[in-house]
């Protein structure tokens, strides 16, 4: 459950960052405030949300990330069977 949360949360980074640059790139190159922004500018500044999922996506199939992804059960299992052999022996 922990990987899926730790997921969750990069997205939301990913996502946050995209949004704001998309924001802050539409807002300088139409010269207008975001909230001048017509239907176009929003659908611009919308696409940021796509491509915020793609890092994540890397991360997840990336074989050889543990913090999360892919092998991260295996290797967090494999960690906590580790940490309570140690905790029995003291």
């Amino acid at each position: 459950m922990k990987i899926n949360q730790a997921m969750i949360e990069s997205y939301l980074r990913h996502l946050a960052g995209a949004v704001f640059s998309a924001i802050v790139t539409v807002s300088t190159i139409s010269e207008k405030a975001p909230t001048a922004f017509n239907t176009e500018d929003w659908y611009s500044v919308l696409n940021a949300l796509w491509v915020a999922v793609l890092p994540v996506l890397v991360r997840y199939f990336n074989k050889k990330d543990a913090a999360f992804g892919v092998i991260a059960s295996s290797v967090g299992e494999e960690v906590s069977k580790k940490i309570k052999r140690r905790s029995r022996k003291n």
